[in-house]
């Protein structure tokens, strides 16, 4: 699948619609904070000596910091490709619900295949470039896959995909 992000040279990311509103929520935190950070920064700017200065360097580090993250959150957010769950034709991809049987151990799991700003292991919420999420890409129902986890190989049967 190819968005407009790779047309434009760019690498696409994807993401579910969730994720994506997620992402909008995150930057206008990031950016919220930059208030506070420009009070520290004018505080530390009162004490006229700059040699030994460690609240500046530190208000600097924070402020560059949270730079970094609102222009890596803005560049996820350009480059955004939402994913269609009715585009995928029942192959697995992200927003895929996968309900899949370990053959190695008999024992059925199912995950939820995420852009990487979504990942939560807790909620059965993993990434597409996980060792999992990779081995899944555009399967379907009955296929056979083989997980290079860290672990070892793993071996699953896809036993549904939905969405």
């Amino acid at each position: 699948m190819h968005g407009a992000a790779e047309e434009l040279g760019g690498k696409a990311f994807h993401v579910t619609r969730e994720g994506l509103q997620s992402l909008e929520a995150q930057l206008e935190v990031l950016k919220a904070e930059r208030p506070s950070i420009a009070d520290k920064l004018r505080a530390a700017m009162a004490d006229k000596d700059f040699r030994e200065n460690a609240p500046l360097d530190a208000a600097r580090d924070e402020q560059a910091h949270l730079e970094a993250k609102i222009r890596e959150t803005e560049d996820r957010l350009r480059h955004a490709v939402i994913i269609d769950a009715g585009a995928k034709g029942g192959r697995a991809n992200v927003g895929s619900v996968v309900k899949l049987l370990n053959l190695d151990q008999g024992r059925e799991q199912e995950f939820t295949l995420v852009s990487q700003a979504e990942v939560d292991p807790a909620k059965g919420k993993i990434s597409m470039e996980s060792p999992i999420g990779v081995a899944l890409r555009n399967r379907g129902q009955g296929e056979e896959v083989v997980v290079e986890a860290p672990s070892g190989r793993i071996r699953f049967k896809v036993l549904e995909v939905r969405g």
